[in-house]
């Protein structure tokens, strides 16, 4: 009795990319912790979360509908239920417009403008990084967008409105994004041909070129991290922590610059997933 619906389950946590919407989401939430100042409100914060999960969900869906046909070529996504065939357009199409409606109305009990930023987010995504990333490799700074806007809907859930600090935010969000795509770019380069896509910085694939962009592009975490603290929201201690920890991710992408071999590219995106919450954290711990 249980089996098909927990095959079903199965196929929309692989439709949606279930594990992906949780850390989105979660970004949302640290992004609330961001701006909130005095006594946080758990009951907002359980509406932003599950806000966030639903419309990141659908904006997944849009992409597997559209990419459905590339995907099959692909040995890494050929199991995904659309590519596969066990689900069909119209029923993840519903699905899509469901967890949209559903997830944007959620933001919006926490704030219209959450709401709005999110129906944004989830426009660039869906509409127009997912059908630019067959035609350029630039696509990916588009991508880096609603990338970095969950921390945006949070910090507006928290204060209202957007401000300088959360400009920082989300342009950290976007810088951190160019070294971890790229690894994952090349880490699964031969895959990506096979569907037609090159998402890596300069045409060439797998070479001593991408690999140094990939490295200067972590350079650019610098005069965010002094914008911070010039402007005052990091304290001295909060910046030499995460200065430490950004050296180390300059090492780890240097070693791949030098020797750009699969096991050095996983050490760098294995960091880079490391390193951005532990950053965050630290922002919140020392937050003046």
């Amino acid at each position: 009795m249980f089996h098909p619906i927990r095959l079903k389950m199965k196929d929309l946590a692989l439709l949606t990319k279930f594990r992906v919407d949780v850390v989105v989401a979660l970004t949302g939430v640290f992004g609330y912790l961001f701006g909130k100042t005095g006594h946080t409100d758990w009951y907002l914060i359980t509406l932003l979360f599950f806000g966030g999960l639903l419309v990141t969900a659908s904006a997944h869906v849009i992409n597997q509908v559209i990419e459905r046909h590339r995907d099959l070529r692909m040995l890494r996504t050929a199991s995904r239920p659309l590519a596969s065939g066990k689900m069909t357009v119209t029923e993840a199409a519903f699905y899509a417009l469901i967890f949209s409606l559903s997830g944007l109305f959620l933001l919006y009990a926490v704030h219209p403008l959450s709401a709005f930023v999110s129906a944004v987010s989830l426009i660039i995504y869906g509409f127009l990084y997912t059908p630019m990333k067959i035609l350029t490799r630039t696509s990916i700074y588009i991508g880096a967008v609603p990338g970095a806007l969950p921390i945006v809907i949070g910090y507006i859930a928290a204060t209202g409105g957007v401000d300088l600090f959360a400009v920082l935010l989300f342009i950290f969000q976007v810088v951190w994004q160019l070294p971890h795509s790229w690894s994952i770019a090349w880490l699964w380069y031969d895959d990506y041909s096979l569907g037609g896509y090159d998402l890596m910085p300069w045409p060439g694939g797998k070479n001593r070129t991408n690999a140094l962009l990939t490295f200067l592009s972590v350079w650019l975490i610098f005069p965010v991290l002094y914008g911070m603290y010039y402007f005052r929201y990091l304290d001295q201690r909060s910046l030499v922590l995460i200065l430490l920890l950004t050296l180390v991710f300059v090492y780890v992408a240097f070693v791949f610059s030098k020797i750009p071999t699969e096991k050095s590219a996983r050490r760098l995106l294995r960091y880079s997933v490391f390193y951005l919450p532990l950053v965050q954290i630290l922002i919140i711990v020392f937050k003046r």
